[in-house]
């Protein structure tokens, strides 16, 4: 493992945990490259990422993502990561449910310069619906097409986990 990748592991290490379990959100642009892409279920820039946290941190103040796996190669960063919390704020429409959630997903970075200037993120959000009972167990079975599990209680819970 050469010198680049532990610096850029223990760079998003830093800037995620800030960002995530503090609400630091600005921490990130210590990672992000100008011009910073984050694909998904949309796309979105930096600034897009900053208020997307700050909404997860406004549902679940407390909440916790570790990163379980962090592999570098080259100019790319592949992290395996797990968040936990309490619903206990507003969320996607949701009121506050009181219930604590663990989801997980992952993060493929591509790396220019330093900075982190795409990222591709992979994350199933029925765990997080189930979990808060916006979607019946049912509907979140992995061979139910995402839009029927979200449809099972309407528009708003599909157009909050856009992102």
């Amino acid at each position: 493992m050469s010198t680049g990748s532990t610096d850029i592991r223990e760079r998003i290490a830093a800037a995620w945990g800030a960002a995530w379990q503090r609400g630091e959100v600005d921490v990130l642009d210590t990672v992000l490259a100008d011009g910073y892409r984050r694909h998904g279920r949309t796309a979105q820039d930096a600034a897009d990422l900053k208020a997307n946290i700050t909404a997860c941190r406004a549902g679940f103040p407390d909440l916790v993502t570790v990163i379980e796996d962090c592999v570098v190669e080259g100019d790319r960063v592949a992290t395996r990561w797990v968040s936990r919390g309490t619903h206990t704020g507003r969320l996607m429409d949701v009121p506050p449910t009181g219930r604590t959630v663990t989801v997980s997903g992952a993060t493929f970075s591509r790396v220019e310069d330093g900075m982190v200037a795409e990222e591709w993120v992979t994350w199933d959000p029925r765990q997080l619906l189930t979990a808060l009972g916006v979607i019946p167990l049912d509907s979140a079975r992995s061979d139910a097409p995402a839009e029927e599990a979200a449809d099972a209680r309407g528009r708003s819970a599909r157009s909050a986990v856009a992102s």
